[in-house]
């Protein structure tokens, strides 16, 4: 038996995946708020270029009780991620904590709350919009990477059109951060993925606050696995050069189109909390633990939230955070 919480764009494709393969039983945990809308969606449905994958709209549950639950998928934001915790029951043997939080924190946080709890990272390599409550659209191709041995897991995610692999421990989670990380700069200039890979002074910021991480990544001893086939200087060698291949590239292995944006985007046009303290600031962190530095990445973290402050969004242009940064 599986149980997610948190339905929304994440966690309401990965129901639909794990629905539509039919492999585990599954319960989706519905608020008090939310259970009506919930309970008038027949189905569950996640669209995308090539039609729409729907599948019976699983049982509700009404509360968090864990008994005969073997694997608990958490999608819910970081902001609500320790209420969350606080709420648990206790998790009871054999019971496997799934996350599907972006960056490191999250699985530091389940690991010091609950230190009796089998704790997996899964790391979810698609960006999925919502549409309406158990209604999805995937605006890139969906890839899933379970960080543990775990067949059972991997199986009962693998739905048709869905790649889901095994990776070691966190290592995948560190190399979706660092793809991730241009998330801000895309959040600070409203660029989309196509304007990222192609415009010459995005993509030279990219390269500067990747080339900062990874230097800190290789000094702590980090071991990180970027989602693609090949290694970081063949990908930085591309960024930094003049060829439209890293478009290219993205386009062919995510199914990216022209105006797919990062979430953060969205989330500083509404004035909403960005994960910007979850994914550039644990370059931060990771500098201060062993005595580096990160300055490109803790500007961007200052500039996101000092973005993200005021509405209507003031937007920097590409040349003018090039500048401020140094790229």
């Amino acid at each position: 038996m599986m149980m997610l919480v948190g339905a929304g764009a994440v966690g309401t494709t990965l129901a639909t995946f794990i629905a539509a393969a039919g492999r585990e039983p599954l319960r989706i945990y519905a608020r008090d708020k939310d259970r009506a809308a919930f309970a008038a969606a027949a189905s569950l449905c996640v669209r995308h270029a090539g039609g729409e994958l729907r599948a019976p709209r699983p049982p509700l549950a009404g509360s968090l009780a864990l008994d005969g639950v073997d694997y608990l998928l958490i999608a819910v934001k970081h902001p609500q991620l320790d209420a969350l915790i606080d709420t648990l029951p206790p998790v009871p043997r054999g019971c496997t904590i799934v996350s599907t939080l972006n960056g490191l924190s999250a699985l530091r946080r389940l690991r010091e709350r609950l230190p009796h709890a089998r704790v997996v990272p899964l790391t979810v390599m698609f960006n999925a919009q919502w549409l309406a409550p158990l209604q999805t659209e995937l605006t890139t191709r969906p890839q899933l990477i379970v960080g543990s041995d775990d067949v059972r897991l991997r199986r009962a995610l693998a739905a048709p059109g869905v790649a889901v692999k095994r990776a070691e421990g966190e290592a995948a989670a560190w190399g979706k951060l660092l793809i991730n990380l241009a998330n801000a700069i895309c959040a600070l200039t409203h660029a989309s993925f196509e304007e990222l890979l192609t415009q010459r002074d995005l993509r030279a910021i990219y390269v500067a606050i990747l080339d900062e991480a990874v230097g800190l990544l290789r000094a702590s001893g980090t071991a990180f696995d970027l989602p693609m086939p090949f290694p970081y200087g063949v990908y930085r060698a591309l960024l930094a050069g003049r060829t439209q291949l890293p478009w290219h590239f993205a386009r062919w292995r995510n199914g990216l189109h022209g105006r797919t944006y990062p979430s953060m985007v969205a989330d500083v046009e509404h004035g909403k909390r960005t994960e910007v303290a979850e994914l550039n600031g644990e370059i931060v962190r990771l500098a201060a633990r062993i005595g580096g530095a990160a300055p490109r990445n803790a500007a961007l973290v200052e500039l996101v939230d000092a973005l993200g402050a005021a509405l209507p969004p003031a937007y920097w242009t590409p040349a003018a955070l090039r500048a401020r940064l140094g790229g």
